[in-house]
């Protein structure tokens, strides 16, 4: 297991916040130096504790969903099981796999202009593999709050920032060499410019005016990172909650309370059998069970029930469609 040190851990929540950064930036704001942060970043890197840099997109800004498939399997061998993550790595459809346990064993996110398409995808998926699976639940996203990880380093949570991913639908013009560089950076946080600007054939100011009326638009919420939360002793757990109250004011009040565990990095508002997933990093699954009853306990006329997953691995992960 990896050991973090209170330079790493600075390091990592300041580039979850902006992981365009420079060292010199970062060392700005962690009270350190650009060759210590620089050596340390790098170490992250070569460790494979910072798996993944991308920026998050509102998709439905753009015409696109998110929908999930949350699937239990039964019989399925070692070869068998083998082809199913193949099919699903290699399906441009499918953004997000996850191997868990819990409810669920594998949990999938399909990127869609609307829910005819989705549905053709789904059924895709589901009639190759038929015969492995028991059960199966469907849920779209309606909202997503993402998170930095405050509990790194302690930090108070009385307003905690988030990036949006999903929101509401809106009509955002863009041009097609917009297209190209979205297309370019979205799994690539620390893109450059000029390789951008080389590759679409503009200039780079160009290039650097439409990413700003990207993000002016929110089309582009931010840029972060991701761990490899197994390598730093961690888990992230999934808490899909079943409400019996469905008034705005109630649900609000129930997702302020949430933001304020600082192990909560996603909070969902879903459509489907359950209202809201939590997504929370936890080095010790009895603070899972034990935030689970606190929940209950403060909220028992409104929980009906919480089902939980534990995500053993993160298999693939796109924040935009790869087919855009």
């Amino acid at each position: 297991m990896y050991k973090l040190d209170n330079i790493d851990k600075k390091i990592i929540y300041e580039m979850e916040k902006n992981a365009r950064l420079s060292y010199r930036q970062v060392a700005q704001k962690i009270g350190s130096k650009k060759e210590i942060v620089a050596y340390h970043f790098n170490q992250l890197l070569k460790d494979k504790i910072i798996n993944k840099m991308m920026p998050v997109f509102s998709i439905t800004k753009l015409g696109i969903y998110a929908c999930k498939i949350y699937l239990k399997l039964h019989g399925i061998d070692k070869e068998n099981e083998k082809k199913l993550y193949d099919f699903l790595i290699n399906n441009k459809a499918v953004s997000w796999i996850a191997r868990c346990t819990g409810k669920w064993d594998i949990l999938i996110a399909i990127y869609c202009h609307d829910i005819v398409e989705f549905s053709i995808k789904k059924n895709q998926i589901l009639s190759r593999f038929s015969r492995f699976i028991q059960d199966y639940d469907i849920t779209l996203i309606e909202d997503a709050l993402v998170f930095s990880r405050d509990y790194l380093i302690g930090k108070s949570v009385d307003y905690r920032k988030s990036l949006v991913f999903g929101g509401k639908k809106e009509s955002i013009q863009i041009k097609d060499y917009d297209k190209e560089i979205i297309r370019l950076i979205r799994n690539d946080a620390r893109f450059s410019i000029t390789e951008i600007s080389e590759k679409i054939g503009v200039d780079s100011r160009t290039v650097i005016a439409r990413i700003r009326y990207l993000e002016k638009k929110q089309v582009l919420q931010g840029y972060t990172i991701f761990l490899n939360l197994q390598k730093i002793g961690y888990k992230l757990f999934k808490l899909c909650l079943y409400l019996s109250d469905y008034r705005i004011k109630d649900v609000d009040k129930l997702i302020s309370y949430i933001k304020q565990n600082p192990n909560v990095i996603h909070i969902i508002k879903a459509l489907g059998s359950w209202e809201l997933e939590i997504e929370i990093e936890y080095d010790d699954i009895y603070k899972t069970y034990d935030y689970i009853n606190e929940l209950k306990t403060n909220f028992p006329e409104m929980i009906k029930r919480i089902d939980l997953a534990i995500i053993m691995e993160e298999v693939k992960w796109d924040m935009f469609p790869e087919w855009f």
